[in-house]
């Protein structure tokens, strides 16, 4: 299509319009002027992710279509909106000094395809439990997980059936229902193509498959157990943040993101990320690495499994424990000169003692541990035998994190904020008398729920000279927590508060995830 400033379907906005952003501003690949100018209108309104621009302009570099058609071929936008932004082009074109500020466009976008699509989710597996192979149908339930954003499929065995449920932002959605002559099949498929035992249903296994989704490969990790009724198998679908631009991208403000960025270029010392399982803990490490990785350093981690490969680094994965496991390889990597160290989790004594002694001796290490905050992190610690002067001695700082679901765009609305929410948020009512807070309604593009996507609340606790004394004396964990506090650390409860002020999340969301006790 001619990307001239006559046609309105490449050429959206003028050069000079407050919607006109290059698209290489937003990280997006080298498009031709119209595709740019396309591109950055979608983004700027809201109207696509730069993410689904990526998707787009790779579809069509596969199939010869050019950006426009291939946002429409993959859904991502109605052609009724397209034709709208056109119309509004050929209004500035034929008026270009107007006599009045354009409209306002709406803060909530409107995506009549994404809603269709994730409504035909159910209904489309479930015709396809019908019609197609088994090999298909199985493919298109995990197609179909990675398109709805989904980290884990869950397949309950029933005493009729096979119940089939993915994950989304945290919560389980039902999803299909597979009959009970297709029931062992589908679960044999899956295990034959993770290379697991289909014979052996008495003992769990563990297995992995590797796909290929919208041209990027996604690595699946399956879990089996025996239940009464026969195999359940859990797929979790890793998918880490790695192509974002700033930690900022990952929920931190700004003042957490730079702090965090100053610690990791240190040349020594312990970083540690905690929270539950699920909580992003492996993204935020994988893109402190990618911030430090250089050819001048020598990079090693130890994990199990490894979630994403970082070129040039040295990973290195945990295949049997009983022949290796963190412990001994760590005491492996520390005999390769490294500068950096990367621990997929501390789960030990063994494997703290010697990643803390390590910090000690001039690496920079990294890990991860379960813990509710960052002042309870040193406490567990305390009880993997690692005494204070050891901790203060190495510790650079603590990471406490949770997700938190985002409100959905597609059905979000604006009310005022009571008082008494207020009160409970320990927010002043009159210093926030405009507040507005929002809440989804529930629509198909958010499975009723009334929230879409996710994003993370962060506590960083910096080991500065203060807390170290403490540390050293193994002073309890309520001492250090209202001394960090004292000394500006923005506790998880202040993050989610603060995701709640800018519309991202609600306060049913925040209690749900944060402590306000």
């Amino acid at each position: 299509m001619d990307p001239s400033p006559t046609s309105p379907y490449m050429t959206l906005r003028g050069p000079g319009s407050p919607d006109r952003v290059q698209a290489a501003e937003l990280g997006l690949p080298a498009l031709s002027p119209g595709e740019d100018s396309l591109a950055s209108v979608l983004v700027k309104r809201g109207l696509l992710t730069a993410e689904q621009i990526r998707s787009a302009h790779a579809y069509g570099e596969e199939h010869g279509r050019d950006l426009r058609q291939s946002i429409l071929e993959l859904n991502l936008i109605s052609p009724e909106r397209l034709n709208q932004l056109a119309f509004e082009r050929l209004s500035t074109l034929a008026d270009p000094e107007p006599a009045a500020a354009p409209a306002a466009v709406p803060a909530t976008p409107i995506s009549p395809d994404r809603t269709q699509y994730h409504r035909d989710v159910r209904k489309d597996l479930q015709e396809k439990a019908v019609t197609s192979t088994l090999s298909e149908f199985v493919s298109l339930i995990l197609e179909r997980a990675c398109d709805c954003e989904a980290t884990d499929i869950h397949f309950d065995p029933q005493e009729n059936g096979l119940r089939v449920r993915f994950r989304i932002d945290g919560q389980l959605q039902d999803i299909v229902f597979v009959e009970p002559s297709m029931a062992t099949p589908v679960v044999s498929r899956l295990k034959v193509v993770s290379n697991l035992n289909i014979v052996e249903r008495r003992h769990s296994q563990d297995g992995r498959i590797t796909i290929q989704h919208k041209n990027r490969p996604r690595d699946l990790r399956l879990a089996t157990v025996p239940t009464i009724f026969g195999e359940k198998m859990v797929i979790r679908i890793h998918e880490v943040m790695t192509d974002v631009t700033g930690f900022t991208h990952l929920g931190m403000s700004q003042e957490q993101a730079d702090l965090l960025d100053k610690l990791i270029t240190q040349p020594y010392g312990a970083i540690l990320v905690a929270g539950p399982v699920g909580a992003g803990k492996t993204s935020t490490l994988y893109n402190s690495l990618e911030r430090i990785n250089s050819p001048l350093k020598n990079v090693m981690t130890i994990e199990d499994p490894i979630e994403h490969r970082i070129p040039g680094v040295n990973q290195t994965q945990i295949t049997n424990p009983a022949e290796m496991g963190f412990s001994d390889g760590l005491r492996a990597m520390l005999r390769q000169d490294p500068e950096v160290i990367m621990i997929g989790e501390i789960r030990d004594e063994e494997t703290a003692r010697i990643g803390i002694r390590a910090a000690l001796t001039g690496v920079l290490v990294f890990s991860t541990l379960h813990g509710s905050d960052a002042p309870g992190t040193i406490s567990n610690l305390y009880n993997f035998g690692i005494p204070g002067y050891q901790l203060s001695s190495s510790l650079l700082a603590i990471v406490s994190q949770r997700l938190v679901r985002k409100v959905c765009p597609y059905c979000r609305v604006s009310q005022p904020a009571d008082e008494k929410l207020l009160l409970s948020l320990e927010l002043d009512p009159d210093e926030h008398r405009d507040l507005r807070l929002n809440r989804g309604l529930g629509c198909p593009a958010c499975f009723q729920t009334g929230y879409l996507g996710r994003t993370g609340i962060f506590e960083i606790m910096e080991i500065g000279e203060v807390l170290r004394d403490l540390i050293f004396q193994q002073i309890p964990r309520d001492v250090l927590r209202r001394v960090a506090v004292d000394l500006g650390m923005r506790t998880l409860r202040h993050s989610a508060v603060d995701k709640i002020k800018e519309g991202l999340t609600t306060a049913e969301e925040a209690y749900r995830v944060v402590s306000f006790s």
